[in-house]
């Protein structure tokens, strides 16, 4: 049994990581690099089982067994089950799909909460219900420090009127970590659901849905070392009671409903490659073993976030020496706190020059607004121009860092 992760063998999981001359990723938050496990189990579904898997001939069956065997295990690492959840292809697409299923619920003159911490996916297809009779209220962000101050909440929820609070776990702007279940308690006692968009969260933490009780939260696979597809979850009383987008033959049929044009099924069979390499990870570092998926997953994320701690420390060190810099969100590296995602407001400084810059030097880091174009905006910064982002996950190392800090150093001098 080890307490601290190997990252060395975390990474040669990772074939892009694996390589010699590897480039130092840093736009994890963007989209993580993916395992062998997750590759493996694309190429075995479509070597294996490349049809409709509704049939009974074998291949269909086969392959019907993978996706549900995937499913079934993404579900219990989140506490859910199977059946509240929907696989479809986009955090964007499953945000809007679900705004149009629960507009009929609502009653003109009904309002709805949004922030503009969020990633444009969990708030433009709310805004949007304002064309349609529904009062749209923003929780802003502080213009500082991009914090979303729960006391802010309470004023908007007041009159009784909210039916629902769409917010981030974390932004990908900010990094800082919200108090899901704080802010859930908020809204259910002002008697409005929750959507809670965690995709900038779940390559960091991974939450129990079922403790923190909100009534939807989405999040991408890709995010999560995965293929480009997104899960949905919802509340299984929510699901049912959501206005049928799929054929009218999936009036009623559950999470069907909010699954209009089915999955990408060699996609959700893949799914379950990263379970397969979170049991690896877990079976390298734990001797005692584990039945529950859960359970294994949260003891190597807990090696996940010691590592992720480790690097955020580094970087921040960094900071500390160049005052110049201004650094959104919270300057910390405690993983409750914040995610390892951090962007940067350089004045004098061009982040997409600087991200060219260094991209020619191996290191990889991403610039421009990312789709939080409120949130940018909210903070006083050009969303033209936006921030240079650098994020990291537990695969991120402390060479790594030095090597991006030596060279911002030598650009920014």
């Amino acid at each position: 049994m080890s307490d601290i992760l190997d990252v060395d063998f975390c990474r040669s999981q990772f074939p892009l990581l694996a390589q010699t001359e590897a480039d130092a990723y840093f736009e994890s938050a963007g989209g993580s690099y993916v395992p062998q496990q997750v590759i493996q189990a694309m190429s075995h579904f479509m070597r294996d089982s490349q049809t409709q898997p509704e049939w009974p001939f074998a291949a269909a069956k086969r392959g019907k067994a993978q996706i549900d065997k995937a499913q079934k295990g993404i579900a219990a690492l989140f506490n859910i089950s199977p059946d509240e959840l929907v696989i479809g292809p986009s955090t964007t697409l499953n945000a809007y799909v679900l705004s149009h299923a629960l507009r009929p619920g609502m009653a003109d003159g009904d309002a709805i909460v949004v922030t503009n911490q969020d990633h444009e996916a969990n708030g433009g297809c709310w805004r949007r219900l304002a064309d349609t009779g529904i009062d749209v209220r923003e929780w802003r962000i502080d213009p500082k420090t991009g914090d979303l101050d729960p006391a802010d909440l309470t004023p908007l929820l007041a009159d009784g009127k909210v039916k629902l609070v769409a917010f981030p776990h974390v932004s990908n702007i900010v990094g800082s970590i919200n108090d899901v279940a704080a802010i859930t308690r908020q809204a259910h006692q002002a008697g409005a659901m929750v959507v809670v968009d965690g995709v900038a969260a779940v390559a960091h933490t991974l939450p129990d849905l079922v403790a923190l009780d909100v009534d939807f939260y989405m999040f991408s696979f890709y995010k999560l070392y995965g293929p480009h597809l997104a899960m949905l979850y919802g509340k299984k009383a929510r699901i049912d009671a959501v206005a049928n987008q799929n054929h009218f033959f999936h009036d009623g049929n559950g999470a069907a409903m909010l699954n209009p044009g089915g999955t990408n099924y060699e996609s959700a069979g893949a799914i379950g490659g990263i379970l397969d390499y979170l049991d690896t990870v877990h079976d390298h570092h734990f001797d005692t073993p584990s039945n529950d998926p859960r359970s294994r997953a949260v003891q190597v994320y807990t090696l996940f976030q010691q590592q992720e701690a480790t690097v955020m420390a580094r970087f921040l060190a960094w900071l500390e020496t160049r005052p110049e810099i201004r650094l959104i969100g919270r300057q910390e590296s405690d993983p409750a706190r914040r995610a390892a995602t951090f962007s940067l407001d350089i004045p004098g400084h061009s982040p997409e020059a600087l991200a060219i810059a260094l991209a020619e030097r191996g290191l990889c880091v991403g610039a421009g607004h990312f789709y939080g174009r409120r949130c940018v905006e909210a903070l006083g910064i050009d969303p033209e121009i936006g921030v240079l982002r650098v994020s990291m996950v537990h695969y991120s190392t402390v060479p790594e860092v030095d090597r991006l800090t030596n060279a911002l150093d030598a650009l920014l001098s």
